[in-house]
């Protein structure tokens, strides 16, 4: 029996490592959601408010988003007046929640608290969201962006 230990020895030690290292190389579909989220904000603040040409912003959301969000995106910026929209300082996203997977589409719910700065004071205001991901050969993509 002791010739037989190391049979079972070395692949236990293999797939413990494995199974802990394989978390650490890829993220989280709730972190890609996060951080989808946050670059679209920071992509659409910076084009509203001139701090990136619109060309620019177009270009870096084909890269996050996909159809249709990226076509309301690009419709928003050139409809857009910057002058009524508040500055979002940063955002928080709250109780998320995978709600769906089909095909190469992810759907969650989601709550994002968003801390704003308005005319005359900043705010703290909490909205729930239903947001689809696509999968695809890069990675993921924003594909639909609507309040519940």
């Amino acid at each position: 029996m002791k010739k037989y230990y190391k049979l079972f020895f070395f692949p236990a030690i293999i797939i413990i490592i494995a199974g802990i290292f394989s978390g650490f190389s890829k993220q989280s579909c709730d972190q890609v959601v996060e951080s989808l989220l946050e670059e679209r904000t920071s992509i659409l603040q910076k084009a509203y408010y001139g701090k990136i040409d619109e060309e620019t912003a177009e270009k870096s959301l084909a890269k996050i988003e996909t159809y249709p969000l990226l076509s309301e995106d690009i419709q928003g910026l050139r409809n857009s007046d910057p002058t009524q929209l508040d500055i979002v300082k940063s955002m928080e996203l709250r109780n998320v929640t995978q709600s769906m997977k089909m095909f190469d589409y992810i759907s969650y719910q989601l709550e994002i608290r968003w801390y704003m700065s308005g005319l005359s004071a900043d705010y703290v205001c909490d909205n729930e969201y239903s947001v689809v991901v696509k999968s695809t050969n890069s990675g993921y993509k924003l594909s639909e962006f609507n309040p519940i």
